[in-house]
């Protein structure tokens, strides 16, 4: 009987930690395809399909929100590649924006959630702003090399289903402890399936979402009550809501509210001119875009 046993544990042990180790990549459309090496973007691009398919390594910040003409705007930044932002108005490609005006939108939106109020409360002047930072486009390709940094999303983000996952590979040879081993497993693989399924419900909300329909999927992890609304914040899913008269007005991600209160670093740039991080003047708070060392060159020993 125990020889039997030990003989079938292993197959056991690789059924349940496929799943569990594939749970790791939260973020991606298709789980069952490999890394995106580049998305080609043109007129007939779905803006909510782009926005959320750019890897999370390579994206900086993502957000989706109405202006004040009803206007349905989407953005993502990019921490890889040339392109520093693409606009999109009304589900269509409206504009590209360069690294240095993507670096700022972000960081002076950043400091002001830390030191003021939520951005949000003033969105459609920052949007204002970055409709007309952005260059005119029609068509770009997007190239992603795969390497994260350290305000890409998946970094900043203290993403849950990457720190419970036990190995099963040093699980030894006592039947015992392999069952037990693998019942943690199940355990562990059964609350990912659920933080799966509501992480999609969350990305599903769009601008003009009832308050009560977000609260429904699940209720917010932290809240911060502003003059004209609210902001629900779900840190561990890596997105927020901006909450007026009841109902969403933009959508933003990473949570802009959880980082401006424990990660501010993150917002931060040398030699800001942080009085300048308005929504009419954000351009200029970095009027120098930042040097880029040049490559070290390997010395061949002779």
């Amino acid at each position: 009987m125990r020889p039997t046993l030990l003989a079938c544990l292993p197959a056991l042990a690789l059924c349940i930690s496929s799943p569990v180790l594939a749970a790791n990549n939260v973020d991606q459309p298709n789980k069952n395809t490999g890394p995106i090496k580049s998305l080609a973007v043109d007129q007939k691009s779905d803006a909510r399909y782009i926005v959320t398919t750019v890897p999370p390594e390579s994206a900086m910040e993502r957000f989706e929100m109405k202006d004040a003409q009803g206007r349905n705007i989407a953005y993502v930044a990019m921490t890889d590649g040339e392109v520093g932002g693409l606009v999109f108005v009304d589900n269509k490609l409206s504009g590209i924006v360069s690294k240095q005006d993507a670096l700022a939108f972000y960081s002076c939106r950043g400091y002001t959630s830390a030191t003021k109020y939520h951005w949000a409360k003033d969105a459609n002047a920052w949007i204002e702003g970055l409709l007309a930072a952005s260059q005119s486009a029609t068509a770009v390709t997007l190239q992603f090399s795969g390497k994260s940094t350290w305000r890409s999303i998946v970094e900043v983000v203290n993403n849950p289903s990457l720190s419970q996952i036990g190995s099963l590979v040093d699980i030894g040879t006592n039947p015992f402890g392999i069952l037990r081993k693998l019942n943690n497993a199940r355990e562990s693989m059964a609350e990912r399936e659920l933080f799966e399924k509501t992480r999609l419900r969350l990305m599903e909300v769009t601008t003009g979402t009832s308050e009560d329909k977000v609260a429904e999927i699940i209720k917010p992890e932290d809240v911060s009550f502003a003059v004209g609304g609210l902001v629900m914040a779900y840190p561990r899913f890596s997105i927020e809501y901006f909450i007026a008269d009841g109902s969403v007005k933009a959508i933003q991600q990473p949570s802009f509210h959880f980082l401006s209160h424990k990660q501010a670093a993150l917002f931060y740039v040398s030699n800001a001119k942080w009085d300048q991080c308005t929504p009419e003047n954000w351009r200029n708070a970095f009027p120098v875009a930042p040097a880029v060392p040049a490559p070290v060159k390997a010395i061949e020993a002779k």
